[in-house]
């Protein structure tokens, strides 16, 4: 990509973002000068391809393992495969999310807005997304809930029932990453928020494996120390096995 301040081409640096509206933002920047470009592209795929049931897609992990970047990723990847697919990320509402990050609250009442935006969030595009015959690949569901706020004292069963009504994911991507290198990316990070601490992020890490084996059907595992681009392309293979034994196609295509 050319950079007019370099007068060269230049290997962008590329950060993708999920807006509070679905909106996929894709940014170029200069190594040297900052921003380039920026790309944004509408959640909603215009083929039509379906999933009988939709399938609803989770990428879990502990900040800093690459779920954002990897969400993008394969939103784009099977998009250019021909799915209909949805990209989401929680927190959704907007005041919910600036609530929850500014005020370290009990961790009951934290459980309670999580859940009351994750309900939000279904109701207004993950349900609708899957009857539609949609693929939603999500930043973060329930499970984040289930190892973060247990991580602080939350009971299970007391999560489990606040979040009684909400859709689980059909398939969890876990971004598997140590603490350590998970505090590495983040340093580069502007602002951090208080989820970011590391012996809490150990916690949470330890939580998210447990979980991983209580629900063996639902979960894949993948080691997101590797490279990106390796990271997705293991990701890619195991949601596509799974999408494409439920393809079904509109009257009249393929």
């Amino acid at each position: 990509m050319f950079c007019p301040k370099c007068g060269d081409y230049v290997k962008p640096r590329v950060e993708r973002s999920i807006t509070p509206t679905g909106e996929l933002v894709i940014e170029y920047h200069c190594p040297v000068h900052g921003l380039l470009e920026t790309e944004k592209r509408r959640i909603f795929g215009d083929n039509k391809s379906r999933v009988d049931g939709g399938l609803y897609v989770a990428l879990e992990g502990i900040d800093g393992s690459g779920k954002t970047t990897q969400a993008a990723m394969l939103y784009e990847k099977l998009s250019a495969e021909g799915f209909q697919v949805v990209i989401v990320r929680e927190p959704w509402v907007p005041a919910i999310k600036e609530f929850l990050y500014k005020h370290d609250l009990d961790v009951e009442a934290e459980v309670y807005l999580f859940a009351a935006d994750r309900i939000i969030l279904q109701r207004e595009v993950v349900l609708p997304s899957l009857r539609a015959g949609k693929i939603v690949v999500s930043d973060r569901s329930v499970f984040a809930s289930l190892a973060y706020q247990s991580s602080r004292g939350a009971d299970q069963d007391f999560i489990l029932a606040v979040n009684k009504s909400v859709r689980f994911p059909d398939v969890v991507v876990l971004l598997d990453l140590p603490v350590e290198e998970a505090m590495k990316r983040l340093s580069s990070r502007v602002a951090q928020t208080r989820f970011e601490d590391p012996g809490y992020m150990e916690k949470v890490r330890a939580k998210y494996l447990q979980l991983a084996e209580e629900y063996p059907e639902k979960f894949i595992v993948v080691d997101a120390s590797k490279p990106p681009e390796e990271v997705n392309r293991e990701i890619l293979r195991e949601i596509v096995s799974i999408v494409r034994s439920r393809i079904r196609s509109e009257p009249g295509e393929r």
